[in-house]
């Protein structure tokens, strides 16, 4: 699963445009005077100004041993990492990651994912960031939405997925919907999620879906606004 634009709520349009293009370094650009488009590597993250205010867990890929200067890129920028368990980084079967909250309160993530073919690095800068490389998707039953996502929207899975009533991997380490059961806190917080509203448009198997996510129900559309 490749995400090509990712489109998310937000209700300080400006502050975002700060923090992602002047703070971080993305190269952004505001599309409209409702929209901001953060060129994310090979994808594009777009944040469109709300009324109501959502709470997204968002991850950024970035090269495999480029983490420890990823950390020392966030503090200098004045940003505080947020810890789990008094550790800055956590490792999981897959990938090691830290976090940070943006403008918006949303939990983004920057990850390294060693069985991916990127080239590896000890340094770090937003321009190595590779791409947007996952979503958080709350559900009140996500088994069976990440198995009507599979079934209806073209996602390979991983070998033999794992889903359950509770987290369920929909995608695959180039990009995945994180499909958690509604009000999990977003690792590592202890706050919990919300059913959030948002578009996606991804390629999985040669195919490009747009899918957007409102109210707690999926619609396929032919593009993604922006």
């Amino acid at each position: 699963m490749e995400i090509e634009k990712l489109l998310l709520k937000s209700t300080n349009l400006d502050k975002q445009a700060a923090f992602y293009g002047g703070t971080l370094g993305f190269e952004c650009n505001r599309i409209s005077k409702t929209q901001l488009a953060v060129y994310t590597g090979i994808n594009t993250l777009i944040f469109e100004q709300a009324d109501q205010q959502f709470f997204y867990h968002f991850a950024f890929l970035i090269p495999t041993g480029s983490l420890e200067a990823a950390i020392d890129f966030v503090r200098k920028k004045g940003i505080e990492l947020l810890p789990y368990e008094g550790k800055n980084i956590i490792q999981f079967k897959n990938g090691r990651a830290i976090y940070f909250y943006d403008m918006d309160g949303n939990v983004a993530e920057f990850i390294e994912r060693p069985l991916l073919d990127f080239p590896p690095s000890d340094t770090f800068s937003i321009a190595q960031v590779i791409k947007l490389n996952e979503i958080g998707l709350p559900s009140p039953n996500p088994k069976q939405l990440a198995e009507f996502l599979v079934s209806n929207y073209g996602i390979k899975t991983l070998v033999a997925p794992e889903f359950n009533d509770r987290f369920c991997w929909v995608g695959d380490h180039n990009g995945v919907l994180i499909v958690v059961v509604e009000g999990r806190n977003w690792l590592p917080t202890q706050l919990p999620n919300q059913i959030n509203d948002f578009s996606i448009t991804y390629t999985d198997q040669g195919t490009t879906y747009s899918l957007k996510f409102e109210q707690n129900t999926i619609t396929r559309v032919t593009s993604v606004q922006g």
